[in-house]
């Protein structure tokens, strides 16, 4: 079962939306299901810090499993905050 939730950025200016599901591992995934465009700027998976599952579907790209849906939530944050700074500044993170 998914759970959904809305963020809104540190800058307050963006919403991202997303769906956090278990895996049958037990890891979570945080599935990226509504975010702002690039504004011109590169979108590549490498870039955005996204992967894709066998769906297509988007998520958050993260150097170790998340254990926890608390863990996989502040790191949906994080990923956002970082990508609205990108979509602004350019700065790749």
């Amino acid at each position: 079962m998914a759970t959904q939730a809305t963020y809104r950025t540190r800058d307050g200016q963006a919403d991202y939306r997303f769906n956090f599901e278990q895996q049958s591992n037990g890891t979570y995934r945080a599935y990226i299901t509504s975010q702002p465009g690039y504004n011109g700027r590169a979108s590549d998976a490498h870039t955005t810090h996204r992967n894709s599952d066998a769906n297509g579907r988007k998520f958050v790209c993260w150097t170790r499993p998340l254990n926890s849906l608390s863990e996989a939530k502040a790191v949906a944050a994080q990923w956002a905050d970082a990508t609205q700074q990108y979509r602004k500044t350019g700065h790749r993170f």
